[in-house]
């Protein structure tokens, strides 16, 4: 599970959108900290992110995406791959997006002893 540590080390990456910083690579995980009642997308219920975004942080070496929900402490992971593969593309006036249907995320919930993302699956 990402810790306050995790989230802000010397060696992280930040990533933008928008002249924003969106998230932070670090190591081969894009960490992001949202809201759900303000981020999480509701029709169809997904987390969506800004598809430069998605694409820096790859170029700076993430292979997951880890998005932590501030208001329940839930964290959603998924590889870079699955969200191109099963995730899609949409535009609903805040510039191009890539939304990951929620069944398709690994849910680690508040007290759980590790988050177990395998790599492979689909």
């Amino acid at each position: 599970m990402m810790t306050e540590r995790d989230y802000n080390t010397s060696n992280d990456i930040d990533v933008t959108a928008g002249g924003r910083i969106v998230g932070r690579v670090v190591g081969e995980r894009f960490v992001k900290r949202c809201r759900a009642s303000i981020h999480q997308l509701k029709t169809p219920p997904g987390w969506a992110l800004d598809s430069q975004s998605l694409t820096d942080a790859e170029s700076y070496g993430a292979r997951v995406v880890e998005i932590h929900d501030t208001e329940t402490s839930i964290t959603y992971a998924a590889t870079i791959e699955r969200i191109r593969n099963k995730g899609f593309a949409f535009n609903r006036g805040f510039g191009q997006q890539i939304c990951l249907p929620l069944q398709h995320w690994v849910v680690e919930h508040p007290g759980a002893r590790q988050l177990a993302l395998s790599m492979e699956a689909a």
